[in-house]
């Protein structure tokens, strides 16, 4: 796949030939947290960088400049690349390449790409934390076409970045909305007509042991049984386990260590027995009971289990059944939004990795 104004041959080269790996060092005492950067503040599947919590003290890192390509070498597979705009220094860890005659956007692209990873993975060295080798990258082969058509395609490619990052943006506000809105709406409820009632009076739990998954190697076949966990990461796979699937209708998954829950209306299994499987008494809405519990932004530092000991005795205000509704419907509206709008994501992602297997075959 090709603009149609192009009819040149590419030409095929490996990376040694069209770039060189850094060396160049720069004294930490330079850096601030927006120019260090390590395999910790690089994120995952290209998305860029934030800033680092700590800077080596006294020390020399390697060095780097705008416009040249940082790889993260600990676990490849995890698509830490981020083309830098700026100057700073990185830890060991991180790969510093740099363009010497082909457009660097456009070999950011190729590095950037699920081919150039899966091919860094295949030479991979360790189990645990994989880490590529430097020479095997080197002799990473691919096609290069005139310096003309190189621009065209980095810039159909950034266009595609900045309509991802502004898709972000547009998921945070609206996530910063719904917070909002929630934190509004609880904060009033003692304004309201309501009975005190402890969340063991308000919501049954169940313990996970039926669920658990027995084989941890999951699939990615969506048609598949979803594994789940309360975290950040909640479906970690897929399985093709016929027994032991939750199938009693919506609830909520609660991490008895990190007291982060996530409201759930498919059927299921879990990792782990960490969870607390909650679900509805009756005249109770269990969406309104997420959205509170949620509303608490339950946090720990401590490596134990909360929901006997602590979450059930907590005591909540609870309006009437329609209040309840009212609330329930309108959190479900703006999740709604939010789902909208990561498939959107979700898409343009699609589209920039297809786009790349077909220009970089």
């Amino acid at each position: 796949m090709r603009f149609p104004e192009f009819t040149e041959e590419w030409v095929n080269v490996s990376l040694k030939d069209v770039a060189d790996f850094q060396k160049e060092r720069i004294s930490s005492g330079l850096l601030d947290e927006s120019t260090y950067i390590s395999t910790e503040n690089i994120l995952q599947n290209f998305q860029g960088v934030q800033s680092a919590i700590s800077i080596p003290a006294n020390t020399n890192v390697v060095a780097y400049k705008k416009n040249d390509i940082l790889l993260s070498n600990i676990r490849p597979y995890l698509k830490k690349v981020w083309f830098s705009d700026r100057i700073g220094g990185c830890s060991a860890d991180v790969f510093v390449l740099r363009s010497k005659t082909c457009e660097p956007e456009f070999l950011y692209n190729v590095i950037a790409s699920d081919k150039f990873i899966n091919y860094v993975m295949s030479g991979a060295k360790g189990v645990k934390m994989p880490r590529g080798d430097k020479n095997q990258m080197e002799s990473f082969s691919f096609s290069i076409p005139a310096v003309v058509e190189q621009r065209k395609i980095s810039r159909l490619f950034q266009l595609l970045d900045e309509r991802i990052v502004t898709q972000n943006k547009i998921i945070e506000d609206l996530k910063k909305l719904k917070s909002a809105i929630r934190k509004k709406m609880f904060s009033f409820l003692k304004d309201e007509y309501t009975e005190s009632f402890e969340i063991n009076q308000l919501l049954d739990y169940e313990q996970p042991t039926a669920y658990i998954v027995a084989n941890d190697e999951y699939s990615t076949d969506t048609s598949l049984t979803p594994v789940l966990t309360a975290n950040k990461g909640f479906i970690l796979g897929y399985t093709d386990e016929k027994f032991g699937i939750y199938q009693k209708g919506e609830c909520i998954i609660f991490d008895d260590f990190t007291m982060d829950a996530k409201y759930v209306s498919f059927p299921f299994k879990v990792k782990s027995s960490a969870i607390k499987i909650l679900t509805a008494k009756p005249n109770v809405n269990l969406r309104f009971m997420f959205e509170y519990l949620s509303y608490w932004e339950l946090k720990s530092e401590e490596h134990k289990r909360h929901y006997i000991s602590e979450i059930a005795s907590l005591v909540i205000e609870l309006p009437s059944k329609e209040r309840q509704s009212i609330i329930a419907s309108l959190m479900t509206s703006l999740n709604s939004k939010l789902d909208i709008e990561a498939k959107t994501k979700i898409r343009y992602e699609e589209q920039k990795r297809y786009l790349l297997s077909q220009m970089f075959i």
